[in-house]
């Protein structure tokens, strides 16, 4: 009985993995946070970002939700948490790099996708192919799939930043079905034993 369980699921594995791939938008994350930052900021403020790069990898939707800072400057009686400028960097984590992407302070947004919401804490704005900080969306592809860029909120207290997340892909789906296939393959075989 066992073997004929492993043997489904092998055939299934196969099965999955032999079909035609179609592209599917990519969803990305960054928990924001001071102990983030290069130099580690102390901070009561936070923030999750979702980016989603479309199938055709021409455009990069950013929507944040901040909690602690204030983004337009009438929020809070304390100017020091006003949001001065936020960006996109090039970097891995705990390494400071340029900006590549402005939403504020420069605002590279050409489209003037750039939604800000101070009520609420939301930010979205989205960077198409062409726009950039002296770089495209196009030339940061591969540093954005290898997780080498991070959103960072600029405030007057921490002119170099006091929220920082590093960008980071979301496991497809099918990734982790794969991988959940194969585990219970390899429990099915050792029970076996």
């Amino acid at each position: 009985m066992s073997y004929r369980v492993s043997t489904s699921l092998l055939a299934l594995l196969i099965a999955m993995v032999s079909a035609p791939v179609h592209a599917l938008p990519i969803t990305f994350t960054a928990t924001l946070s001071g102990d983030q930052e290069a130099p580690p900021v102390t901070t009561a403020a936070s923030g999750t970002a979702t980016l989603t790069l479309n199938e055709a990898q021409t455009r990069l939707e950013i929507m944040v939700t901040l909690s602690g800072l204030d983004l337009n400057g009438s929020q809070t009686a304390d100017p020091g948490d006003n949001v001065v400028a936020m960006h996109i960097h090039a970097a891995p984590p705990q390494i400071n790099g340029g900006v590549v992407f402005g939403l504020m302070s420069p605002n590279n947004d050409l489209n003037g996708d750039l939604v800000i919401d101070p009520v609420a804490g939301t930010v979205f704005s989205a960077w198409d192919l062409l726009e950039g900080n002296n770089t495209t969306l196009s030339e940061q592809l591969s540093a954005l799939l290898q997780g080498n860029l991070y959103l960072n909120f600029h405030t007057l207290d921490h002119p170099g930043g006091e929220l920082r997340g590093q960008i980071v892909r979301v496991p497809e789906p099918g990734s982790l079905l794969i991988l959940g296939l194969g585990l219970l393959g390899l429990a099915v075989t050792r029970r076996r034993r």
